[in-house]
């Protein structure tokens, strides 16, 4: 029986449907057929090390200009870098092979600007400083303003060492091109400034927050350490920011930087006068230099003749070729139709006026960069205030000598960013117009804080250094010529006011108290005495520390009261005449004919005159003949 129902079962089990249950699978049927298959292949790619690369340029490894461009795009840290090493090695060896393909290296080095490993920015820059810069300036034209603009996309990164790194790279363009950077990119650029500088300000003052915020239990020594530590870091990165602004600023805003005298051309009104006192004082340094070729047709010369023809039929032979940028043709921009609805406010316009400025066509002029001055300086000026407060004390405050610290060098460049504004402000003939509430605001607050620690290292003890006592005389010198700007602009105010009572007039004729120390700093530099006799201190004065005091000298002999001033300008002469450096001695001299000359140029507009006929006239002259003669 048991047997016939098992049977019985078998048969009826193909009829019936079997339940399927969870996590078991589903039995395969009996008649399925397997149809996947499997198959096996040798690839065999290019490989480098087997190519025939007798007929192109490689490097030690075997690697030619392509291959480490494609190496750049890897995503490895260390590949990028044997590759920037490898194009450092293949250029230097053939610098025409970079001139040939400047376009495909300008390319693949773009996105390491804001690569995410440091060591690759500073293997970028490293090569970019050893190649670009000896590139004529006229091949590396068309490829600057993509350098530009990848480079203010890596000033506004999200992380600060891809900001810090970016300001060097920004260095890099000043240096090689300070034309195109300032003359296409100054709105863009500068507003990148100033944000970096209020993002480092906020970050500064939520570091020292904490600080204030340490338990009991931890030690003075260690809290001074690490507050120590924590300034060290933050005066390096401003550092950094600052010294970049001052030669950006330096490239945009100053003039004629080869002439030691340019400060007197802005004591003239016209153009056409200032272009007849060039020329007036050009042919007196051609004299002195004897500056003469004598033309042989039989023999060879080195000489070639100034003629007018010469640009026109071989402009490669000429100087002005080496300098032309050919930026009014727009030779590189794009061929397209432009936008003109493209427009860019102007956030650090004067007194807050926006200036509507055409991205694609717009270049700036200096006037045009000159007109912006004022806003500048209503911008920077309080974070460069709030720098020389935070860094000043720990550098002339502290009882142990002055050495060459981020801190010193921070409050140097906070000096000559201030000088480099002002000086922008009198050359624009601004600094008249300007009202006296807005003067005192900007530019006496100002001088007040720098005051309190003037001169400059005098307190300090024990031996300093050459380059800190070297940056500590730059110092006292450029804010005796912040001093003399300030005073000059009062006085051009006092001339103005006609229509003041004479109460107001008694009190505006008053000089600060505290400028009387920085006139006084300026006579024991010439070495100047009441018994006229030279001081120690005019042995020490070497040629390029008169040239930077020669503005400030011009700047008082404009505005100090006519006694001072003539008392300043027998200085002068007696630093002339005791001098035994023949360099200095040299500038001294032409110091005095430059101001003799200015004086008989139509449209001079400055108040120190040397009355004709009068005995200093004569001294004067009877000096300058024997210069001359000299």
């Amino acid at each position: 029986m048991p047997n016939a129902r098992k049977k019985k079962q078998a048969k009826n089990e193909d009829f019936q449907k079997k339940k399927l249950k969870v996590g078991k699978k589903k039995a395969v049927p009996d008649n399925f057929t397997d149809t996947s298959f499997r198959s096996k292949s040798i690839v065999l790619p290019n490989q480098s090390i087997n190519e025939d690369k007798s007929h192109e340029i490689t490097t030690s490894r075997n690697l030619t200009l392509s291959d480490l461009l494609v190496r750049l795009r890897h995503p490895s840290a260390n590949v990028k870098k044997e590759a920037l090493l490898g194009l450092g090695d293949i250029c230097s060896k053939n610098p025409e092979l970079l001139i040939s393909s400047l376009g495909q290296v300008v390319n693949g080095l773009l996105k390491l600007f804001i690569d995410e490993d440091r060591d690759v920015r500073k293997a970028t820059l490293n090569y970019l400083q050893e190649t670009f810069v000896e590139i004529d300036k006229v091949e590396l034209q068309p490829f600057m303003p993509i350098l530009i603009m990848y480079t203010c996309s890596a000033m506004t990164h999200i992380f600060e060492d891809v900001r810090l790194d970016a300001v060097k790279f920004m260095n890099l363009w000043i240096q090689i091109a300070p034309d195109v950077v300032v003359s296409k990119f100054w709105n863009r650029i500068r507003g990148n400034y100033m944000s970096l500088l209020s993002v480092d300000a906020s970050k500064s003052s939520q570091t020292s927050a904490p600080s204030m915020m340490i338990g009991n239990n931890t030690s003075t020594a260690s809290i001074k350490a690490a507050v120590t530590k924590s300034h060290l870091h933050i005066h390096k990165n401003k550092l950094g920011f600052f010294s970049s602004l001052s030669k950006f600023l330096e490239a945009g805003l100053s003039e004629d930087n080869q002439d030691k005298f340019w400060f007197f051309l802005n004591y003239l009104d016209s153009k056409h006068s200032k272009e007849s006192f060039k020329r007036k004082m050009e042919k007196y340094n051609n004299s002195v230099k004897g500056e003469a070729v004598i033309w042989n047709t039989k023999t060879k010369n080195e000489h070639m003749p100034a003629h007018p023809m010469i640009i026109a039929t071989a402009p490669n032979l000429s100087e002005e070729y080496k300098l032309a940028t050919f930026s009014h043709l727009h030779l590189f921009e794009s061929s397209g139709p432009k936008n003109n609805n493209n427009k860019t406010i102007n956030m650090l316009g004067s007194k807050g006026q926006s200036d509507d400025i055409d991205v694609n066509n717009t270049e700036f002029s200096r006037d045009d960069r000159l007109n912006s001055v004022e806003g500048m300086i209503e911008a920077f000026q309080p974070v460069l205030v709030a720098s020389w407060l935070e860094a000043a004390p720990s550098v002339f405050v502290s009882s142990s000598t002055i050495s060459m610290t981020p801190a010193l060098e921070l409050v140097y460049e906070v000096m000559k960013i201030s000088v480099v504004l002002w000086r922008a402000v009198v050359s624009s003939q601004k600094i008249s117009t300007m009202s006296g509430e807005w003067l005192n605001k900007h530019l006496q607050t100002t001088l007040k804080r720098f005051h309190v620690y003037f001169p400059f290292g005098a307190d300090s003890l024990g031996n300093r250094g050459s380059k800190a006592d070297e940056i500590l005389l730059h110092m006292n010198i450029l804010f005796c010529e912040l001093t003399s700007l300030y005073l000059l602009a009062k006085t051009m105010q006092r001339s103005k006011m006609q229509l003041e009572s004479k109460r107001q007039k008694t009190q505006d004729d008053q000089v600060p108290e505290w400028t009387e120390t920085v006139v006084s700093f300026v006579f024991e530099s010439l070495g100047y005495q009441v018994n006229d006799t030279m001081t120690s201190g005019s042995s020490s004065f070497r040629a390029d520390n008169l040239v930077s005091l020669l503005p400030a000298i011009w700047g008082f002999l404009n505005c100090l009261s006519n006694e001072e001033s003539m008392s300043l300008f027998d200085a002068v002469m007696s630093f002339q005449k005791k001098c035994q450096a023949p360099t200095t001695k040299k500038i001294a001299s032409d110091f005095i004919i430059h101001i003799y000359t200015v004086q008989s140029t139509p449209h001079y507009n400055g108040r120190f005159i040397i009355p004709r006929g009068s005995s200093l006239a004569d001294a004067v002259e009877e000096r300058i003949q024997s210069i001359t003669i000299k």
